[in-house]
């Protein structure tokens, strides 16, 4: 190997490292898109958690309790009920009340315990009776609640 040809090649390399090294200053353009998407993300969630907290999620709980389906097994009937929590608070140890009533008078009831309900969501369950709920009057209803 000559010197002139050792010295080309040292002249090559450097001006390929010199190539690598060289690049504009200042932000790309896929930067500057992926900060645009990002800023737009930050701004829908602050705004969503903006409106939330503003809605007045702290009412009153409005339970409401409807039959599903009435069976009948050996030890009596069973109720399957939903029991949906219509406003915007969440509830635990929800008291489920059912009365089998014949005219005024109550006949027989049953109690159940939801042990909790999200807002604007619903929990299914179950009554028993030892009478047949469709020879009587059926009302279902929510009679108490705690905060979780």
């Amino acid at each position: 190997m000559t010197k002139n040809s050792a010295k080309g090649d040292k002249q090559q390399k450097q001006q390929s490292d010199n190539k690598g090294i060289t690049r504009k200053p200042g932000t790309s353009v896929t930067e500057w898109m992926v900060a645009g998407i990002s800023s737009v993300a930050l701004l829908a969630v602050l705004s969503y958690l903006v409106l939330d907290g503003l809605s007045g999620r702290n009412g009153t709980a409005q339970i409401v309790v409807l039959p599903l389906e009435v069976a009948a097994t050996e030890g009596g009937y069973v109720v399957e009920f939903a029991a949906a929590n219509r406003a915007g608070q969440s509830v635990a140890a929800v008291e489920i009340k059912g009365e089998l009533r014949s005219g005024d008078e109550v006949v027989e009831e049953s109690s159940a315990t939801l042990d909790y309900i999200p807002q604007k969501s619903q929990r299914k369950g179950a009554l028993i009776f030892r009478r047949n709920p469709e020879a009587h009057d059926l009302r279902l209803f929510a009679s108490g609640y705690s905060e979780p």
